[in-house]
């Protein structure tokens, strides 16, 4: 392959990113202009679904090419099965290089196999973050690699105690204490540090742009529009206006940015308006925050290398509650906000921008990057030859029909949300059925919730956007169920004989080291 053939693929995960905050999706506020500049060049895909409700089922889809019911990866402390062959592993075998940007602790810190395949994987959260080091010859050179030996060190330290968080046990309970909260927050970095991940992104990219030796994957994941919420003070300015003199609102954020446990259950209480517009209206200032750390990287792809030579691809892997239907977080539901989330390709060979307007999934990325690199068959643990392009979103191009005219999402419940639930507000558990796993079906302009073996209720969302108006069709109930009964038929047929194992978590000397620092009894 010559130097002019090679290609590249960025992915960019804007994790919890709600798709009706972007301005290419319909919304007023100027929240997202740089992104809706790559959006307006891109295969753009109205109607995307996260295939789960939160981070781990969702990136686990979007690495393995399967549904949450196959891979069975749900919870923080699950492993991806080895036998799912993951999309950086696909792609490093075959001499592309793999690099991972990541800000996201569960993606980044856990053992949870998602790193599997990336030759570098840059970790931006936990205590001792791992960044790229630039290699300079000088006087200090020796002391900078005793440097790095010495954090290298420290990293593998701190990732048992870091991996403790993947299970609902008195470690991770006691860290939701508001006192502790900053700590792990600030600290432990727990939202990474998204603007050194763009400019080291933006800066490997301008790499690759002058040496243009190898085809390259690179994925990069962002968190700034995760709780807590705290971005700079001009953007608070301009989406929070009255926020600065108003003590109500400044009590009120304060208190939940501290109030971890409020993150990851329902509402006890619905917010009063004051408090879910300051809410709405900061998460607002961390999109437009985020946006405008983005402008750097996007202007590295807008050179005429990357245009002719990467597909760049934007995508969130769920969305976020902000008090709807009761709900705050990411934890539990499938409501739009939650799981319909935005999704846009620019590639060289799209020679005018399309919109999509077909039900598709981001678990499709999978079989679409690997199209985009030339695959054409996969070995997958339940079929020696599975084909490529019939899963890809590339062909939706120039196809205008798509036969797969169905997308599922399903939302199982994280354990340790289910503990919290448990030990503070019980009630919730019937009322808001959390510890029943719900799925949604989309077909058409209808969707169908189920809550399992509790209730089956449909939505128009062109009439009802918000879902508000559940209402009852049986004929439309039982023909969609025949999609989810097959659905969940041919998952569990993929599955096979998968080996299902959880993260290692804590040997009895971490635990007794645990109990010494007063984290455990």
């Amino acid at each position: 392959m010559s130097q002019k053939d090679k290609k590249n693929v960025i992915m960019v995960v804007l994790d919890t990113h709600r798709f009706d905050r972007i301005g290419a999706y319909g919304y007023q506020r100027p929240t997202t202009p740089n992104i809706d500049s790559i959006a307006s060049e891109s295969l753009f895909f109205e109607r995307a679904v996260a295939p789960g409700q939160w981070t781990i089922p969702s990136h686990a889809s979007l690495f393995s090419g399967e549904s949450p019911a196959t891979h069975m990866t749900l919870q923080a402390d699950d492993v991806l099965p080895k036998e799912f062959q993951t999309l950086a592993s696909r792609l490093s075998s075959s001499g592309i290089k793999t690099t991972g940007f990541c800000n996201n602790p569960l993606v980044g810190i856990l053992q949870n196999g998602f790193k599997r395949g990336f030759d570098q994987f840059y970790n931006y959260s936990g205590v001792v973050p791992s960044t790229p080091q630039k290699e300079v010859d000088d006087i200090w050179n020796p002391l900078r690699k005793l440097w790095t030996r010495y954090t290298q060190l420290l990293r593998r330290l701190s990732y048992p105690i870091q991996n403790a968080f993947a299970s609902p046990n008195e470690f991770f309970l006691a860290a939701l204490r508001p006192l502790f909260v900053p700590l792990w927050t600030r600290a432990a970095n727990f939202k990474g540090m998204n603007e050194r991940s763009i400019k080291d992104t933006a800066s490997f990219l301008m790499d690759v742009e002058k040496q243009r030796m190898q085809d390259n994957f690179v994925f990069l994941n962002l968190m700034e529009t995760h709780l807590p919420y705290a971005p700079p003070e001009r953007f608070i300015k301009q989406f929070v206006p009255y926020f600065n003199e108003t003590p109500e609102a400044q009590h009120f954020m304060g208190d939940f940015n501290r109030n971890a446990l409020q993150w990851l259950i329902p509402l006890v209480e619905p917010f009063s308006k004051l408090e879910a517009t300051t809410l709405s209206d900061m998460y607002d200032a961390e999109v437009a925050y985020q946006d405008h750390l983005l402008s750097e990287l996007i202007s590295v792809l807008n050179s005429d290398y990357h245009r002719e030579h990467s597909m760049v691809i934007f995508l969130a892997d769920h969305g976020e509650m902000l008090g709807e239907h009761g709900y705050m977080g990411h934890g539990f539901g499938v409501h739009e906000a939650l799981i319909h989330v935005p999704l846009f390709i620019r590639f060289p060979e799209l020679t005018m921008a399309k919109s999509v307007k077909n039900w598709v999934s981001i678990t499709q990325l999978f079989y679409t990057v690997l199209d985009y690199f030339g695959f054409d068959t996969l070995d997958m643990p339940y079929a020696e030859e599975v084909d490529v392009h019939s899963q890809s979103l590339l062909k939706l191009t120039t196809q205008d029909e798509y036969v797969k005219n169905h997308v599922i999402s399903e939302a199982y419940s994280p354990e340790s949300s289910i503990t919290i639930i448990r030990n503070h507000s019980p009630e919730l558990i019937d009322q808001y059925q959390t510890d029943l796993t719900q799925r949604a079906v989309y077909q058409g302009n209808e969707k169908m919730i189920t809550v399992e073996g509790m209730s089956q209720v449909l939505f128009d969302l062109v009439r009802d956007p918000a879902e508000k108006r559940p209402y009852l069709d049986e004929e439309r109930i039982y023909e969609l169920n025949k999609i989810l009964d097959a659905y969940l038929d041919l998952s569990t047929n993929h599955r096979g004989g998968s080996s299902r194992q959880k993260v290692a978590l804590m040997d009895e000397l971490m635990q007794q080291r645990l109990r010494d620092l007063g984290y455990l009894e």
